[in-house]
């Protein structure tokens, strides 16, 4: 972790190409839990506004670049759906944000069902109607390339008062 990155002022996020700020949010919030993994959760949502937006949103994108909707809900990361639902939208990034809306119902359809397949036979699940859907909604997410990075990189300096 690059101790430069704990303490996370405006400036220092508007100094970093779009590639670094995710990066950079994603170290900040490391340090910020380091020790108290577990009990991060509490530490994630007391974060100003656009750091818990970066963060959340970045969970999304490192997740469903891994392994698709499927992995982000069934990891840890899939507890802060809405708040990454909330990022998108303080974003402005609505095009991500009717994907996520659409990711977290299909999800929520059949969660009871599908967390208790998932535990006794994962390999069921991925012939399930609800993995299916989620599938789809992973192509929409693909779909829209990179286009987050660039969209965080212009929040830092077009909302700097959400990063205080």
């Amino acid at each position: 972790m690059n101790d430069r990155f704990r303490h996370l002022t405006p400036e220092l996020l508007a100094s970093l190409s779009a590639d670094e700020v995710a990066d950079a949010v994603m170290q900040h919030v490391h340090l910020r839990v380091a020790g108290a993994w577990g009990r991060e959760a509490p530490i994630i949502r007391a974060l100003p506004p656009g750091v818990r937006a970066i963060y959340t949103t970045w969970l999304v994108d490192a997740e469903v670049n891994a392994g698709g909707f499927h992995q982000y809900f069934f990891n840890s990361s899939g507890q802060y759906a809405g708040d990454a639902l909330a990022g998108y939208e303080l974003l402005g990034a609505e095009d991500y944000a009717a994907i996520m809306r659409s990711a977290i119902a299909t999800y929520e359809i059949d969660r009871e069902q599908l967390e208790s397949v998932e535990a006794e036979d994962p390999e069921t699940f991925a012939d399930s109607p609800v993995h299916a859907a989620l599938r789809e909604i992973d192509q929409r997410y693909y779909a829209l390339g990179d286009r987050i990075y660039h969209m965080w990189a212009v929040f830092v300096v077009d909302r700097p008062e959400t990063f205080e």
